[in-house]
């Protein structure tokens, strides 16, 4: 069985909202989301046959900011 992942990603799209946008936080992400939609809505109908905009995994993205339990084994001790 082969690896169909990019780079540790689902796929290039989802690995290039990732490098171009470096998202930090869910707003980051909803953000590099809005500019890529309206960089999209505003290119020819041909161009955008050259695009893989669905192939974004968004929740795969998402994932990477929920929630964490606390770490109780490495807070700093005082």
């Amino acid at each position: 069985m082969s690896d169909t992942t990019y780079n540790g990603w689902t796929n290039r799209a989802t690995w290039l909202v990732n490098v171009w946008f470096n998202p930090e936080s869910l707003s980051d992400l909803e953000s590099a989301k809005y500019a890529i939609e309206e960089a999209e809505d505003a290119l020819p109908d041909f161009m955008r046959d050259f695009l893989c905009t669905s192939e974004i995994n968004w929740s795969e993205l998402e994932s990477h900011f929920a929630e964490k339990p606390y770490d109780w084994e490495a807070r700093e001790v005082e």
